[in-house]
């Protein structure tokens, strides 16, 4: 597990209708997470954060719910992976770090696979750990060949 450098809490609200199952939901544009390298990502839900950021009530259960990272050339790095994976609780506390790449965070998104246990206006909260630009020229250059 590599040590967490920088980090950025982003939610994702179901909306006034719980999504359909098969629905994508794609990310907001964070300026912050613009030009970064992910190097490890968190899903949490309510046994870890009951209210988000907005003032709405977390998930209670991320089974059902996977999630899609795209990098800055389109192509998926991270494909429907399970949302109940990233969360550290589940995980002794760990969470899961990645081999760094470049996120596009507007083209990323989450999928609803099952809708059991959502209601409306319920949030899914990210935790998104990465370097910015500068930090990855020094920090991961003998990776980034």
């Amino acid at each position: 597990m590599k040590p967490i450098k920088n980090s950025y809490l982003i939610e994702v609200n179901l909306g006034s209708t719980v999504p359909g199952a098969g629905a994508n939901l794609t990310f907001q544009d964070y300026p912050q997470l613009r030009n970064i390298y992910v190097t490890g990502v968190e899903v949490l839900d309510s046994s870890t954060c009951a209210i988000s950021p907005s003032g709405r009530t977390v998930v209670s259960v991320l089974s059902g719910i996977t999630l899609t990272l795209i990098d800055k050339f389109n192509q998926e790095q991270l494909k429907q992976y399970p949302a109940v994976d990233l969360n550290p609780e589940v995980r002794s506390g760990f969470y899961r770090d990645f081999v760094p790449f470049p996120l596009q965070l507007t083209k990323s998104f989450i999928t609803i696979l099952s809708t059991a246990s959502l209601s409306a206006n319920q949030s899914i909260l990210l935790n998104i750990f990465y370097v910015n630009e500068a930090e990855a020229k020094t920090t991961l250059r003998p990776r980034l060949k």
